[in-house]
């Protein structure tokens, strides 16, 4: 049972340890539930037979695990402390189950637990744990003998509280079967009562985790466990520790020891509870584990505290043997009563009573009392817990029959029968197998038993404990008992009255000489010496003797050794010795290095102190060699064991031998580490030293190349988990290679030009840039490639050649449009790269025209010479066509628009306008692909008014006298649209407009009149062009002389004229008037005799709106000069040639006049107070100053 039990723990250990991070236990102490305990005093239980359970009986346990020197032992370096949590047990079943093909009623108890833990770090992650613990367990009915257990274990881990990332850690069930069953108790129980029960556990793993893998095997494991009923009273421990439950003060204690005699824990069993108070494991693989009562609720009792008191209630079945101890095979009355409070009538009841060890079944129905009988034969059944007091102990067990229960429930009850091969009615016997003796050595105390052995050294200090009981059923009469010492004394001691399989326990001390020899040292001890029980059956085992043996400690004597990783060892200890006599053996424990943080061991124990091993990972080993004799006496000492590191091994392997320079060849690397931590090949880093992986610097394949041609040596290094390294190489060879990788580039002021979407380079006319060209070839190709360019597919014969790894030269393209460039490049093994071929769009660069130069206004007819100045691109700039457009109004050559005619070609223009106002002129330049640009120039000619020169005359009365104009001046454009009218006389007005010298007379460049007066008449002649606001005028003066007349003449001057007589006037004067009366009339009546109509004013009617209309004084001000008229206005390139064509008068010879002018129009407008304008003459002043003054005063 223990080693089962270990097993168990064992397991479940496994799944805490996960979760050890700290010293803080899953829960706090605080955290537990507390109830006040009621003190009790120690009290003797006596006998106490098998308890009955019901369906529902709960308990609750405080667990409280400390795995220290688990982890201790395993090389864990952590201080764990204890983990605290309540578990709750109850009894959910009473079902048939079959065990050692006997049918027998089973308890099903349900055990279950909930531990969480906070602060937990899990693969760097840090979080809370949450375990869910549950254990099914079946045990007998009749003795609560353990028959199977499934332990359930659901491990969660929840990292930093975030459900969402919850990870399920297992979900584990270990199933343990024992046979035979494992009894714990030996009921009935008895004050230091012992027996032995002999087990085969079977276990198995089922389930899944990540952090327990693999799972154990299933295994069976057959032990032995010896129980001893070794105190009764109030459940404690050695440091005064007890249970939280305040009842329990008859309990027994049971201490279990293993086969060779070492105890492996205890448990107090309370009958009042019903099941044990508190049970304390101590596993072999180090895990102390202790569950203590805290609460016991049992189902239908009355007057219960569930942290005290049971209360109280009645069995509802209660077995009773005719007799509790009987002979082998030997009939036995069993009743069975029915308790009145658990049924509605006792009568009638259908009962089956058990004796499982026989596997017999009786069905029998209770009497109206209630009460049912049966004679059952008892048989020799051996039991599983053997003890040297009695033969086999069975359990009667009662149950309602299964086809009644659904009327009477299941309750069930049990008592024990004990079967007795030497039923007598008296024996007192003085046993070995009774006796103890507890040695303390250096502070360590140990139990000696019959299964130990008595071995005792100098210097030990003993406490040793005898016993004598009495195997009869009747009692002993109280007598005395006497003890041999080791050192001779005897001593002399009470033996009270014995019951039934009483037993009574003697001790004393004492301590070994540390001279003391070796050999046997008895103590002997005798029951009832004077023999005054007559009645004890047989006196021969009435005396006892133990034999302790005096040996010494055995010497080790080891031998360091030394050999590599991999390689077989012998650790050799087979020369120590006892010097007590005997043989030895040993145990090697033995680090290795487990891949953790420290060493793991393994302890091997060896007979013939010889044990063969071998380490995978070098390093010094102390190998600790423990040297036992045959008493159990041991001594250690430390065994060196010195391992060397084997170095890796590696081989490179390729596909290839062979390959193109800069073209990639994989190499791959099968290296091991047979001494490795690792699983094979083991902890192997592979790097290599001199190629450049595309895997990157450590790594098993390799894919790299080589720039250059030839054999090249590729070398990959091992290095170990000890970092021993190992080199291995491999050739291939490298041939040559086209040039690849052709690239075009340009460059422009040294930065690299961009090329679009459609990689095409976007470049203007005769832009001048740096073309560039490289090719990739291994490294020493690179500097003797040939570059063979075609720079511009419109030009195929155009080619250059150069040499190096890269080419440059300058370049540019004098054409627009789509241009190809091409570039080849070779080795010098004839290899060439394939042809590069780049677009480069070349764009039109337009010629570009400086600003023409603003002109001041000019005259009419004023010549002007413009030179246009335009540039473009080299290649364009012989082929510009440089053009004027005269009038952008017309398109004289009927191509394109009426701005873009070549009215003159050429970039110098001469030309004047004989017509005043804005003339605008555009300059254009046109290059080879029809781009053009012009410029725009305004120029402003002013009109200059006529200058009247007459032709000097005389004239006689009443005889025609021709009037010349014709020598006025003017611009060409203007002479053949010159009106001039003639006022005959300046000092009458005849239009009566107020101004007698405005008058128009007469209308005409050449005029004849009839002056009718002698004397001096002065004559003015007013001009003007299409600009009758500045006529200009000139005034002369005629001399008339007295006409010739014959006598009808001079009476026709009687008439009229000055000389007329005023008598004949009168008469001559109505006559007149009536005609001109007549004349008047057809004036007014025909508009086409308006002479202003008739002289060349192109139809504009200056009667209705006088000679300053306003659209008139707005183009008068639009035109006012900006600077003084040229010079050239003044020069006789404005005069007529001076051979004018005779008139047919005669008159025609006499010399031309000068115009005269009157005194203010010769001197012209008054000078401004600050004097000329800037760039003005008086002559100027004198003819246009007046256009000056007004332009100033329309627009100050």
């Amino acid at each position: 049972m223990a080693k089962g039990s270990s097993r168990l723990a064992s397991s479940l250990m496994l799944v805490f340890l996960l979760f050890l991070a700290s010293m803080q236990p899953l829960f706090s102490t605080s955290s537990l539930e507390e109830a006040p305990t009621v003190q009790y005093a120690s009290e003797d239980p006596g006998v106490q037979d098998v308890p009955t359970w019901r369906i529902g009986d709960k308990w609750v346990y405080s667990g409280t695990f400390d795995p220290t020197k688990l982890v201790t032992d395993s090389g864990v370096q952590a201080t764990v402390g204890e983990i605290y949590g309540d578990t709750t047990a109850e009894v959910t079943a009473i079902t048939e189950r079959t065990v050692d093909n006997m049918t027998v009623l089973a308890y099903t108890l349900r055990t279950s637990a909930n531990f969480d833990k906070s602060g937990v770090s899990l693969d760097g992650y840090s979080g809370n744990v949450y375990i869910t613990f549950e254990q099914t367990e079946y045990l007998r009915v009749s003795d609560l003998s353990s028959m199977r257990s499934d332990l359930e274990l659901y491990i969660r881990f929840v990292p930093y509280g975030l459900s969402s990332l919850a990870q399920v850690l297992g979900d584990i069930t270990i199933t343990n079967t024992y046979s035979p069953v494992s009894e714990v108790y030996d009921f009935p129980l008895r004050a230091n009562e012992q027996w032995t029960t002999t087990t085969t556990a079977s276990s198995a793993w089922s389930g899944s985790s990540d952090y327990i893998t693999p799972f154990p095997v299933p295994s069976s494991d057959t032990n032995s466990t010896t129980w001893e009923v070794t105190d009764i009273g109030k459940p404690r421990n050695s440091y005064g520790e007890t249970i939280g439950y305040g009842g329990c003060n008859a309990s027994y204690e049971l201490t279990s020891l293993n086969s060779d005699g070492e105890q492996s824990g205890y448990r107090w069993y309370c009958p009042e509870a019903r099941n044990y108070a508190w049970l304390h494991t101590e596993d072999e693989i180090g895990l102390v584990i202790d569950f203590r009562l805290k609460r016991y609720m049992p189902l239908d009792s009355t007057g219960v505290e569930q942290y005290s008191n049971p209360g109280t209630r009645d069995e509802c079945l209660v077995v009773d043997l005719e007799n509790e101890i009987t002979a082998l095979n030997t009939p036995m009355a069993v009743w069975v009563n029915a308790s009145a409070s658990c049924f509605s009538t006792t009568s009638n009841i259908p009962l089956e009573i058990h004796n499982e060890a026989m596997n017999n079944v009786v069905s029998v129905v209770t009497a109206s009392n209630g009460s049912a009988y049966a004679v059952m034969n008892m048989g020799d059944a051996k039991d599983s817990s053997a003890s040297a007091l009695d033969w086999a102990s069975h359990g009667i067990v009662a149950r309602i029959q299964p086809s009644a229960s659904s009327s009477f429930g299941n309750a069930v009850g049990a008592t024990t029968l004990t079967l007795d091969e030497f039923l007598v009615g008296l024996d007192l016997i003085s046993s070995e197998s009774f006796a103890k003796v507890l040695r303390n050595r250096s502070g360590v105390v140990t139990e000696l038993n019959s299964l130990s052995g008595w071995n005792i050294l100098p210097g030990d200090e003993l406490l040793v404990e005898v016993a004598v009981q009495n195997r009869g059923i009747t009692s002993s009469i109280p007598t005395t008992m006497t003890i041999t010492h080791p050192d001779g004394q005897t001593s002399t001691h009470p033996l009270p009255s014995l019951d039934t399989y009483e037993a009574h326990k003697v001790n004393f001390t004492w301590t070994v000489p540390t001279d003391q020899a070796i050999g046997i040292v008895p103590v002997s001890w005798q029951a009832d010496p004077d023999g005054v029980n007559s009645a004890d059956a047989d006196l021969n085992n009435n005396n006892a003797q133990l034999s302790m043996f005096v040996g010494r400690l055995p010497t080790p004597q080891v031998v360091d050794s030394s050999a590599l990783t991999l390689e077989r060892i012998q650790l050799e200890a087979n020369q120590s010795f006892d010097e007590d006599g005997g043989n030895v053996s040993c145990s090697f424990k033995i680090p290795y290095d487990d891949g953790s943080r420290t060493w793991a061991w393994e302890t091997i124990p060896s007979a013939s102190c010889m044990v063969n091993w071998t380490w995978t990972d070098d390093g010094n080993y102390p190998v600790e060699v423990t040297v036992i004799d045959e008493e159990r006496d041991e001594q250690t000492a430390i065994l060196m064991a010195t391992i060397g590191n084997r170095h890796p091994k590696i081989e490179i392997m390729s596909a290839r031998s062979e390959a193109k320079v800069e073209h990639p060849i994989t190499l791959y690397a099968f290296a091991n580490d047979s001494d490795s931590e690792d699983v094979w090949p083991g902890v192997v880093d592979v790097h290599w030293p001199d190629a450049l992986c595309k895997e990157g610097y450590y790594t098993r394949v390799c894919t790299t190349t080589a720039p250059t041609e030839g054999w090249h040596t590729f070398t990959a290094v091992a290095t170990d988990d000890d970092f021993e390294t190992t080199a291995a190489t491999y050739d291939i060879r490298f041939t040559n290679i086209a040039p690849h990788s052709t690239s075009i580039a340009l460059q422009k002021d040294n930065q690299f030009i961009e090329s679009d979407e459609q990689q095409i380079w976007q470049l203007k006319e005769d832009e001048q840039v740096i073309v560039k060209g490289q090719a990739l070839d291994s490294i020493d190709d690179l500097e003797t490639l040939t570059h063979t360019w075609w720079p511009d597919g419109q030009q195929p014969s155009l080619m250059y050649t150069f040499t190096g790894r890269t080419s440059t030269f300058p370049m540019q393209w004098d054409t627009s449009g789509l241009h190809t460039i091409r570039l080849e490049v070779s080795d010098t093994d004839g290899e060439a790269s394939h042809i590069e071929e780049r677009w480069i769009n070349i764009q039109n660069v337009p010629p570009v025209i400086e600003p023409l130069v603003s002109l001041l206004p000019i005259a009419e007819g004023q010549s002007i010479t413009l030179e246009g100045n335009a540039t473009d691109t080299a290649s364009d700039i012989d082929s510009l066509v440089r053009c004027w457009d005269i009038d952008p109004g017309i398109d004289s050559d009927d191509l394109g628009g009426a701005d873009d005619d070549c009215d003159v070609r050429g970039d110098l223009l001469e030309y004047s306008w004989n017509r005043s106002g804005s003339h605008t002129i555009i300059y254009h330049v046109t290059d080879d692909d029809g781009a053009q640009t012009s410029e725009v120039l305004t120029v402003e000619v002013l009109n200059m008014p006529p200058i009247v020169r007459l032709k000097s005359v005389s004239c006689v009365a009443y005889r025609e006298c021709f009037l010349n104009a014709e020598q006025t001046i003017d611009s060409l454009n203007d002479l053949e649209g010159l009106t001039i009218v003639w006022d005959l006389d300046i000092t009458v007005d005849s239009n009566g407009d107020g101004i007698k010298d405005n008058d128009a007379d007469l209308v005409g460049s050449t005029v004849t009149h009839m002056f009718r007066k002698a004397g001096t008449i002065r004559v003015k002649a007013i001009a003007w062009d299409e600009n009758p606001e500045r006529p200009g005028q000139s005034t002369m003066v005629i001399e008339i002389a007295p006409p010739e007349r014959t006598s009808i003449e001079q009476v026709g001057a009687a008439l009229i004229g000055d000389e007329a007589n005023p008598f004949a006037q009168i008469g001559l004067l109505i006559a007149t008037l009536s005609i001109l009366a007549l004349l008047t009339r057809r004036k007014k009546g025909n508009s086409e005799g308006d002479p202003w109509q008739q002289n060349g004013l192109e139809g504009e009617d200056f009667s209705g709106e006088g000679l300053e209309p306003q659209s008139l004084v707005d183009q008068a001000q639009a035109r006012r000069p900006k600077a003084p008229p040229s010079d050239l206005m003044f020069t006789t390139s404005f005069e007529t040639d001076a051979a004018v064509i005779e008139p047919e008068v005669e008159m025609a010879s006499e010399p031309i006049l000068a115009p005269q002018e009157s005194e203010a129009e010769a001197q012209g407008p008054p000078l401004p107070a600050e004097g000329l304008p800037e760039g003005w003459t008086e002559e100027q002043w004198s003819h246009y100053g007046h256009q000056y003054l007004e332009a100033q005063s329309s627009h100050p």
